[in-house]
């Protein structure tokens, strides 16, 4: 198989993490003339998050394609999925109660920070979020486990797929039905087991990775179209679905969470497979920017919703806090957000993730 550079899936990565950006920024707005502006044209942005999943199965498919189904590939795997996403958020996390130390009326318990930094949900209701102390960690519990099976699905070797698709059945499917009588399709869907980790890991919103993962694998596959205006119409067609889903009103889903498959994930899933069949043989030209944005997007996600309070509390003790609540604040913290985020990729992506991924493949190397 030919190894492509997937610029263009960075830059998606980089196109999701700014969707998520701009749509809590969009919350300034509410109460303003511009709410129903941000109602409908900016908050729908939160569909990055599904985004984000879709790409990380996507990516886990395309990486691993030369697993040799032993045990230090998958702890090879494992260690670098771990050195990606935990020093950065063990970081965040503690600036994170920093700063609520500082302007929070409550902090949040060392208990709850704890479980957030070893992925785990801290409540056994409320999903998909599960009250984590930083709003986004939620993302990187069903992240961390999503890789947790993947990687030890590569063990079970020419039988992997088998592997990775029957546990996905078995805990989406077969145990909600088993245990409640139910399966939901709905990523706020409460099963109530009761047990948080169980309840977690049940989540519908988990087939986001699943369809990543089967857009992968159709990306790797001998499947090519080769007709080019159908392609660009498939495309276009996808694209249309995606802003028609989200623009429109056709996805206001009544106060529930627009997560998950049934919601977002679906007309994103469609144009992802279009796209990957579009440049399955050839690679797009992609903006460097973009690719940019996409090298930055795990930083950026991660911090720039304290960037948004430190900016808020700022302009209140400059004396300025309705300003906060306008269309300038908005356009003004989200360049100076990015700016932070390009810094923590240099000193900490680029800096302590890449230190603890040296030290944990070296550990792994040394026991053989």
């Amino acid at each position: 198989m030919i190894r492509h550079k997937l610029e263009w899936v960075q830059a998606l990565r980089g196109i999701a993490a700014l969707m998520v950006v701009v749509s809590h920024a969009s919350l300034y707005l509410i109460g303003t003339s511009w709410q129903p502006f941000a109602e409908r044209y900016l908050q729908p942005g939160g569909q990055g998050v599904d985004l984000f999943f879709l790409v990380s199965g996507f990516i886990m498919v395309y990486t691993t394609t030369r697993s040799d189904g032993s045990m230090r590939y998958a702890a090879d795997f494992l260690a670098k999925r771990f050195a990606r996403i935990w020093p950065v958020y063990a970081a965040m996390s503690l600036i994170n109660l920093a700063l609520q130390a500082v302007w929070a009326p409550h902090l949040s318990s060392l208990g709850d920070v704890a479980k957030s930094l070893l992925f785990l949900p801290v409540t056994t209701n409320n999903p998909p979020q599960f009250d984590l102390p930083i709003p986004v960690g939620w993302t990187l519990n069903f992240e961390f486990y999503f890789y947790l099976v993947f990687g030890l699905s590569l063990l079970a070797g020419r039988f992997r797929w088998a592997a990775f698709f029957g546990w996905m059945i078995a805990t989406l499917v077969l145990l909600p039905l088993v245990l409640t009588g139910a399966v939901s399709m709905y990523a706020d869907h409460d099963y109530a087991i009761g047990i948080g980790y169980i309840d977690q890991n049940v989540n519908p919103v988990i087939w986001d990775f699943v369809a990543g993962t089967a857009i992968g694998l159709l990306y790797i596959s001998r499947l090519q179209i080769r007709n080019t205006a159908l392609l660009a119409a498939l495309v276009a067609a996808s694209l249309a679905l995606v802003c028609a889903w989200s623009f429109t009103g056709i996805a206001a889903f009544n106060g529930l969470s627009h997560h998950g498959m049934t919601h977002y994930g679906l007309p994103l899933a469609i144009l992802f497979a279009a796209l990957a069949l579009a440049f399955k043989n050839k690679e797009p030209r992609v903006p460097r920017a973009l690719v940019w944005f996409g090298g930055v997007s795990y930083s950026l996600y991660l911090l720039h919703l304290w960037i948004f309070g430190a900016a808020d509390h700022l302009m209140d003790y400059l004396g300025y806090e309705r300003a906060t609540h306008s269309m300038v604040f908005v356009l003004m913290v989200i360049p100076v957000t990015l700016i932070y985020a390009g810094i923590s990729r240099r000193y900490l992506e680029d800096g302590l993730a890449v230190f603890v991924r040296k030290k944990l493949l070296g550990l792994i190397g040394r026991r053989g």
